[in-house]
């Protein structure tokens, strides 16, 4: 959002042009504009002062281009106003009740500069002080992020040295559960402050391919079993495209560790399309699906995960069987 110091052209044009000719070329255009301005009024009417818009004319070349360029437009306008309309024409001597009125009008002109300027001068002041308060934030929220990224890195080495040290394969896959789950809460916190542009908005398929392609590696998903990914871009909010990347993260490790037994071959899909109403996405397997055991465990945690976090991202998260297992998550637009 501007403030009313970004009016300044003559900074803002300052690579461009020369600062004499934005003043010059800003004082024309207001001289132009009071000038057809009047002549519309006068379509409708001819009882008009003399002097009515040299100080809106004045005041728009101040707050434009600075007082160099309202003093400009101010000599230009009263050499016109004696010139065209003050009777006799064409710089007749001027009656003392005209003379008044001009010196006047040019002295009211001037505090409409004084003021206008002085104005200018405050808000780019306090322009300048809002970007450096600005720059400070981002300073300070760059650091903050640095550290959070630092802890959840800190976090899942010492889940890595306690996995690797433990005797129990119960406790070694919980373990491993875990740590799989802080790399998918830190790269979806990478992805929430990201310093992108972007007002809230991230690309979803973007997002999962870098998922994907993580999950590929610390699943070790070569060879036997692959891990594809089909997408289609879409745009959405930050904090539901990472949503739908903790789901993606809990559904693909399931099948990961449950659909392929005994070396089983297949695939794990990963699917993005658009949709009607908005987005579709697929994580589907054509392996052997949920044995009862699995389904024992899939109503713990890592379920409870995928049904809070479709929630969190308003989707609409529907199972089916056969062959393999597959979710499908319906994300409709806004």
């Amino acid at each position: 959002m501007r403030g009313p110091g970004d009016l300044n052209l003559s900074d803002r044009l300052s690579g461009l042009a020369p600062r004499w000719i934005v003043e010059v070329a800003s004082a024309a255009a207001c001289v132009a504009g009071a000038g057809v301005l009047r002549l519309t009024v006068e379509l409708f009417t001819a009882q008009i002062a003399p002097f009515v818009f040299v100080a809106p004319a004045v005041l728009a070349a101040t707050l434009l281009a600075g007082w160099r360029a309202g003093l400009g437009a101010l000599s230009v306008l009263l050499i016109a106003v004696w010139y065209s309309i003050l009777p006799p024409a064409r710089f007749g001597p001027l009656s003392a009740d005209d003379g008044a009125a001009m010196v006047l009008s040019a002295f009211s002109a001037l505090l409409v500069i004084g003021l206008a300027e002085v104005f200018r001068r405050v808000a780019s002041a306090a322009g300048d002080d809002r970007t450096a308060k600005l720059e400070v934030r981002d300073l300070l929220l760059r650091e903050l992020n640095h550290r959070v990224k630092n802890n959840f890195q800190m976090v899942a080495s010492l889940l890595e040295m306690q996995r690797r040290r433990a005797v129990d394969p119960g406790t070694e896959a919980a373990l491993a559960d875990a740590l799989r789950r802080v790399h998918a809460m830190g790269q979806a916190h990478a992805y929430l402050y990201s310093p992108s542009d972007a007002v809230g908005a991230i690309d979803l398929a973007a997002y999962l391919r870098d998922l994907c392609e993580n999950l590929a590696d610390s699943l070790l998903l070569t060879g036997a079993v692959r891990l594809t990914c089909e997408l289609e871009t879409g745009s959405m909010s930050r904090d539901r495209a990472v949503a739908m990347g903790l789901v993606v993260n809990e559904l693909v490790t399931n099948a990961a560790k449950y659909a392929f037994p005994d070396d089983r071959t297949g695939t794990i899909l990963v699917r993005l399309k658009r949709i009607e109403i908005g987005l579709e996405l697929t994580v589907a397997d054509d392996g052997v699906g949920m044995p009862p055991d699995a389904e024992i465990k899939s109503a713990g945690l890592g379920r409870r995960l995928v049904e809070s976090f479709a929630r969190q991202g308003g989707a609409i998260l529907t199972r089916a069987e056969g062959p393999g297992t597959r979710h499908v998550l319906v994300l409709p637009d806004g």
